[in-house]
């Protein structure tokens, strides 16, 4: 899904001819980010049991940050540079960086998941 979201993230920033069209690449890219959105609170209390309200929280955290720095950066792209395209881009790097630290963890996960001595795993 991040890769998705990077692709129309992508398709955004080179400025589509059509307002509909760059509203729609933009529908994609933040219904592909929110796919995965139900799984991340269905899995803390799985992966994180003796510290389920403290991750909940730094998850919901992270949401509002996230939502925040939409927002704020791309103004600011658009304030230094007259387009909002550098912001799109810095999003789809950061999708793809996600995705890249995602598969970084994925086998330690698949190794100590379910382990009661390793519930509380350090990231």
């Amino acid at each position: 899904m991040y890769v998705l979201a990077a692709i129309f993230l992508g398709i955004v920033s080179i400025g589509l001819p059509a307002a509909w069209m760059a509203l729609l690449a933009f529908v994609g890219a933040m219904l592909a980010l929110g796919m995965g959105n139900g799984a991340v609170f269905q899995l803390v209390p799985q992966r994180f049991r003796k510290e389920i309200g403290v991750m909940t929280g730094m998850v919901g955290m992270a949401g509002g940050i996230g939502g925040f720095y939409l927002a704020s950066s791309l103004g600011y792209a658009k304030e230094l540079t007259g387009s909002y395209q550098i912001g799109f881009l810095i999003f789809a790097a950061l999708a793809l960086l996600a995705l890249a630290g995602l598969t970084g963890v994925k086998t330690r996960w698949r190794t100590t998941w379910g382990a009661a001595h390793l519930t509380v795993a350090k990231i």
